[in-house]
């Protein structure tokens, strides 16, 4: 957060900063400038900018026009934090991403079972030479 904000982190509730959440989406997600949402937005760049430095953003419509416009929710993180009795989840998946998840998850666990199995055999194999060996 800008040193020279009037907001600090303590200052967004249960650590959602809405605004930042924005801000970091559009810099990050898009090939939208800051200028040309807040003109999309019908605000003046320092509205906007004062927006995206404020932990609520705006208001509820404020928010629900922006996600509109960017094809985003940021409304659900703040409506999970009610369902979940003021507990913050710390990454929200979609479906599909936590369906990728799984099949990376069953791979790793397919690759884990087979180098268990290939260390047993080569243990296995060692000890029969060692009894070679030995004889």
């Amino acid at each position: 957060m800008e040193a020279n904000s009037s907001y600090q982190i303590h200052d967004a509730p249960f650590n959602l900063h809405l605004g930042r959440m924005v801000k970091e989406y559009i810099e990050k997600e898009t090939t939208y400038t800051k200028t040309k949402v807040a003109e999309r937005m019908g605000l003046t760049r320092t509205c906007f900018s004062s927006r995206l430095s404020c932990p609520h953003y705006g208001n509820i419509h404020d928010l629900m026009k922006i996600s509109i416009f960017l094809k985003k929710d940021f409304v659900s993180p703040a409506l999970d934090i009610i369902r979940n009795d003021g507990v913050v989840t710390k990454r929200l998946y979609s479906e599909n991403e936590y369906n990728e998840l799984q099949m990376k998850f069953a791979l790793t666990e397919k690759k884990l079972y087979e180098k268990d199995r290939e260390l047993n055999l080569t243990h296995e194999l060692l000890e029969k030479y060692r009894m070679v060996g030995g004889q």
